[in-house]
């Protein structure tokens, strides 16, 4: 099922990200508020595991209501993987992409089965937006909050005499 909604284009492999991000800042606030979205949605149905407390923080700032599960919560990945399984017909994993995400998200995928990977595409599009910026769930409040701010014209100079300079 192709991702669609006003703010992406139409994704041919949904298990797929964008492998160039926009350059354009307003594009790429759009579409990390657009894919915020659709995680909220998503959220409804399915838990996000994510590594620790600052990252359920985070994404309760952003507005998920579903349950957000840790990772870093005294089990080891083996056993987190199984109580998951157990428990959910799906997760959407959404593990920080710096080196130790990108480590537990390996190590979390080995131990889950292949069709829990449904919902990658919501973090490699993340990673493909913000990479350059932000290397943690728990940054993107403050992103986000700084691609909302308006940007303020430019106020005319004025001269040491308090007229406006002639163009």
């Amino acid at each position: 099922m192709p991702v669609q909604s006003s703010l992406f284009e139409t994704a041919p492999d949904p298990a797929g990200a964008s492998s160039t991000p926009p350059t354009d800042a307003r594009l790429v606030a759009a579409r990390l508020h657009g894919l915020l979205h659709e995680l909220r949605l998503l959220n409804e149905e399915f838990p996000v595991i994510v590594e620790g407390r600052h990252d359920v923080d985070a994404l309760r700032r952003l507005g998920l209501k579903g349950a957000i599960l840790t990772l870093h919560c005294g089990r080891t990945v083996a056993a987190f993987a199984e109580q998951l399984t157990r428990r959910f017909p799906a997760v959407i994993l959404l593990l920080d992409w710096d080196r130790r995400g990108r480590q537990l998200h390996t190590q979390l995928t080995r131990q889950l089965e292949t069709d829990w990977e449904e919902y990658h595409y919501i973090r490699q599009e993340l990673i493909t937006l913000c990479k350059s910026t932000i290397s943690a769930v728990e940054e993107l409040p403050a992103l986000l909050a700084a691609s909302a701010r308006p940007t303020e014209p430019a106020s005319p100079r004025k001269t040491t005499t308090g007229r406006q300079p002639t163009p």
